[in-house]
C-alpha cells in the first residue's frame, strides 16, 4: 500500500491491471501451441502403456497355453483319434484364446521330442516315449504396434517395416505310459 501511495495511485497491492484488446487477440495461438506440447507426449504415453499392456497379455496367454500343452503331453493323452502331437497342438490352441490356431499359415504351434543326450536335434519320427523330452512352442507370432516407434506415420516407419515377434517355449520330460498302454501314436 505504501508503494501505491508513493506512486500516486490508489490501487490495492496485487490487483490485476487490464490487458489490452490487441494482446488478448494475439494470445490465442499460444494456448493451442501449449496444448499441443502437452497432449502429444501425454497421448504417446497412453498409447505406449496400452501397447505394452496388450503385448504382455498376449505373451502371458501364449506362455500359459504352451505350459498347458506340455502338461498334457507328459501324460500321453490323445483326443478325438488324433496322435499325440496333434492333440497337444489342439490343447495349445484351446488355451491360446484365439491368438494362434492349428490352421494358421505359416504354422505357429510346434511339438518336438528330444533324447536327453541330444537336446539340439529333434527326433524326426516317433520320439514320444517315456524318458524323452517334449518341447511345446509357439513361434514367430507377429505383434503390430498401435503407435509407430519411429514417430513417423509414413511407409518408412519402424511400425510398418518391423513388427515385434513373440516366441514362447515350454519343455518337460515325458512320464511313463498310462496303465495298460504300450505306445501312443505321435
Amino acid at each position: 500500500m505504501v508503494d501505491a501511495i508513493i506512486a500516486g495511485t490508489t490501487e490495492q497491492p496485487g490487483a490485476r491491471r487490464g490487458v489490452s484488446n490487441s494482446r488478448c487477440r494475439s494470445g490465442g495461438g499460444n494456448t493451442i501451441l501449449e496444448c499441443a506440447f502437452t497432449l502429444v507426449p501425454l497421448l504417446a504415453l497412453v498409447f505406449a502403456f496400452a501397447d505394452l499392456g496388450l503385448l504382455l497379455f498376449r505373451w502371458s496367454t501364449l506362455q500359459n497355453a504352451v505350459r498347458e500343452g506340455c502338461r498334457y503331453a507328459i501324460t500321453f493323452q490323445t483326443s478325438g483319434g488324433l496322435g499325440q502331437s496333434a492333440s497337444v497342438e489342439a490343447v495349445v490352441q484351446k488355451y491360446a484364446m484365439g491368438v494362434v490356431t492349428t490352421t494358421d499359415s505359416p504354422q505357429h504351434i510346434f511339438v518336438n521330442y528330444y533324447t536327453p543326450t541330444n537336446l539340439t536335434t529333434p527326433i524326426a519320427t516317433g520320439g514320444n516315449i517315456p524318458g524323452n523330452i517334449v518341447q511345446v512352442s509357439v513361434q514367430n507370432v507377429a505383434w503390430a504396434w498401435i503407435a509407430p516407434l519411429s514417430g513417423t506415420l509414413g511407409a518408412g516407419s519402424l511400425y510398418a517395416t518391423t513388427p515385434f515377434h513373440v516366441n514362447v517355449y515350454s519343455c518337460d520330460m515325458l512320464g511313463g505310459y498310462p496303465a495298460g498302454v504300450n505306445n501312443v501314436p505321435r
